[in-house]
């Protein structure tokens, strides 16, 4: 599944559904956000199945970021049930990423 760019409304519509969410708090600023990027689109493609990635740009959405307790990007975030199942700070790479979801879902 492709990475879906979102808004607060859209991430709470998408959160509460039967897949998983994995969220990408970036802001294209960012040149670490851009550097990971590729492996997080990567990550979803493979996982697609399971889960569904989004990214959420803090600029356009400043309040879900301070809601979402979001102080350094990128910062990644796994919804399951509608709930906050997990999150990680700057990943170093896909590998990281991947044993981050498998911890949090128990996989």
């Amino acid at each position: 599944m492709a990475v879906i760019n979102m808004n607060r409304e859209e991430l709470e519509q998408i959160k509460n559904g039967d897949k998983p969410v994995l969220v990408d708090f970036w802001a294209p600023w960012c040149g670490y956000c851009r550097r990971i990027g590729p492996a997080f689109e990567k990550v979803a493609e493979e996982y697609g199945d399971r889960l569904a990635a989004a990214k959420i740009d803090i600029d356009e959405e400043p309040r879900l970021a301070e809601a979402e307790q979001v102080e350094v990007i990128p910062t990644l975030i796994l919804y399951r049930n509608g709930k906050r199942a997990g999150s990680i700070v700057n990943p170093g790479s896909k590998a990281e990423i991947e044993q981050f979801i498998q911890e949090a879902m128990g996989w």
